[in-house]
């Protein structure tokens, strides 16, 4: 029996991979590396696309609006920062190591981002979730931190709260990132860390000199 060689041609194609497992993950980088160096009000959906080798209909096609891909880029990148020192964190038995390591990785973390993100939710509420899930997330981190040193014993304040601690630790952070991105005289990440252990140690009662040598001990990322 003769074979229809239309139908032959079919068979010997292989099946197509999903678009999703293809181009979602490149638009995502694409669109992190620009908001990075041009900032959320100058960043369109057309520059995603050039940039991951797309067309913009392809970049809707997977997130819908800018906003959302905005969000999930912002996303992706908050969740790589902590899929990356958690796991360094577990590595440390101590509680001092681990606020000092978690100070030291926050210093080359992604506040350019999060802080075009604190301002863009004013304008677009839609994101304001998204920029109030990143805070508790991140004073969450320090919590637990807080609380393992509380657990060892290592923290002499033990009756301090380490929620309302964590709070007014990211809020002092939050401030001096601010200066540190801006590129501030003397707003180092160096400043940055060493402001930040000060403020540890006065708040938990610990060894401000155990936190720095083990702040310094945290090799470049």
């Amino acid at each position: 029996m003769r074979q229809d060689p239309e139908r032959a041609g079919m068979e010997s194609v292989p099946p197509l991979r999903p678009l999703a497992k293809v181009r979602r993950p490149q638009i995502l980088a694409s669109a992190v590396e620009l908001l990075r160096e041009r900032g959320l009000w100058s960043v369109r959906v057309s520059d995603v696309a050039e940039r991951a080798g797309t067309s913009a209909t392809g970049v809707i096609y997977y997130f819908g609006t800018k906003h959302e891909l905005f969000k999930a880029a912002i996303s992706d990148a908050d969740s790589a920062f902590y899929d990356s020192v958690w796991p360094e964190l577990d590595q440390l038995e101590s509680g001092v190591e681990r606020l000092a390591w978690l100070i030291s990785r926050s210093s080359r973390s992604e506040w350019v981002l999060w802080m075009d993100l604190w301002v863009y939710a004013r304008r677009h509420p839609d994101l304001l979730p998204t920029h109030r899930g990143f805070s508790e997330r991140w004073c969450t981190t320090i919590a637990e931190v807080v609380r393992h040193g509380q657990a060892t014993g290592e923290f002499a304040n033990v009756g301090v709260d380490a929620d309302a601690v964590a709070a007014r630790l990211a809020a002092l952070m939050d401030g001096l990132a601010i200066h540190m991105v801006n590129e501030d005289p003397g707003r180092t990440p160096e400043h940055y860390v060493e402001m930040s252990l000060t403020a540890a140690a006065a708040e938990l009662g610990c060894d401000l000199d155990a936190l720095r040598a083990a702040a310094a001990s945290v090799p470049e990322p």
